[in-house]
């Protein structure tokens, strides 16, 4: 199945803090794939979590970020590309002034997360732990703890 998608089709949320473009949905991939299109600013981090049925792939496109996956950290810069195996812990928090990175998950469905989770936040301020939580449960993902600070 071919997919194609436009600005005027994907569709932007507001969630934790950043900004994610759904440039590919699970829908529209018929469940393969989701692609996200995210920026964030220094400091925008991620709580501990895995997916327990999907691989995370990022690729940096501008600025850097510390990841940590299990228990390895790592610097991620511009030209980056870090895949993290479903069921492993992560996190990562923006470095730089600013960062734009794509996140591939496979199988998809990641999209609807995003969409349930910005829903679910009050007007763009920050997210409710609980419906964090509950959110991320209904779409196999299990939240850890907190995320790492800036170094």
């Amino acid at each position: 199945m071919s997919v194609f998608t436009t600005p005027d089709d994907q569709p932007v949320y507001r969630l934790l803090n950043s900004d994610a473009r759904m440039l590919a949905t699970g829908r529209q991939t018929g469940g393969d794939l989701t692609v996200v299109e995210s920026t964030g600013l220094r400091g925008h981090s991620t709580p501990r979590h895995r997916h327990l049925l999907a691989t995370e792939t990022f690729v940096l496109l501008d600025g850097e970020m510390l990841i940590q996956v299990g228990d390895e950290r790592r610097e991620a810069a511009a030209g980056h590309v870090a895949v993290l195996p479903r069921g492993i812990p992560h996190s990562f928090v923006v470095i730089s002034p600013s960062v734009r990175y794509l996140t591939l998950h496979s199988p998809g469905g990641f999209d609807e997360f995003v969409r349930e989770l910005s829903e679910a936040s009050a007007a763009g301020g920050p997210t409710d732990p609980g419906a964090l939580m509950a959110v991320a449960a209904r779409h196999h993902i299990e939240m850890l703890g907190p995320g790492i600070s800036l170094p």
